[in-house]
């Protein structure tokens, strides 16, 4: 298999940029598709067909960025790829297609060779011997990992929001026939001391003396 210096397993998960070559442009799409999802956290594939677009969408920091017919674009548009890939530090993983080998379009004057340079230890050729197998294998084995991931998520029971606890019947009865607390000392005595005092009446006793005189 021709991957140059890495191997092609190594370039769909890493951030490396990749010149991608070979196949149809359904078949390198598929391929961008399947490295976009070892970076799913950093949003979806973004594809660029304008080289009026290239300038903004490479400006990103994360994600993945791919370019079907890089070829199409033409040679200012590689040159805004090439100076991305050789003065940023944090950027997007690049994924250049191509509709022709990198030697056919270096000696028809369509590709960069700076840009071809840049790249030679990062190319994938998707008509290389056996590798469509390999990536049909792979693919097939994500998907049934997708497949039985989604079985096992439907298969738990749904959990309930927490700080939510079922109410009873029970827990209501229980509730309801709990008693008063008894008033405290301290409030007895507030209330006697609120009190009005009872007024009592005590009639006087009489002063005056009989008028009889004792035999």
């Amino acid at each position: 298999m021709e991957y140059g210096g890495y191997t092609e397993e190594d370039l769909i998960s890493n951030r490396s940029a990749v010149l991608l070559y070979g196949g149809d442009e359904a078949e390198r799409r598929a391929w961008a598709h399947e490295a976009a999802g070892h970076f799913a956290a950093e949003g979806p594939l973004i594809e660029v067909r304008s080289a009026h677009d290239l300038p903004a969408i490479l400006g990103r920091t994360r994600g993945v960025v791919f370019v079907p017919d890089a070829l199409g674009l033409g040679l200012e548009a590689q040159s805004h790829l090439l100076r991305c890939l050789q003065e940023r530090e944090e950027r997007p993983k690049i994924i250049i297609g191509l509709t022709l080998l990198p030697d056919e379009a270096l000696q028809q004057g369509l590709l960069r060779d700076d840009l071809s340079y840049r790249l030679r230890l990062a190319r994938v050729n998707l008509d290389s011997e056996g590798l469509r197998e390999v990536l049909q294998a792979r693919r097939r084995k994500m998907e049934e990992k997708l497949a039985a991931a989604k079985e096992l998520v439907h298969s738990r029971p749904e959990k309930k929001p927490k700080g939510e606890k079922p109410r009873t019947r029970l827990a209501n009865r229980v509730k309801r026939s709990r008693p008063r607390r008894p008033a405290s000392k301290m409030s007895a005595k507030r209330k006697a001391s609120t009190r009005r005092p009872v007024k009592t009446s005590k009639k006087p006793r009489s002063t005056k003396k009989s008028g009889k005189k004792r035999r």
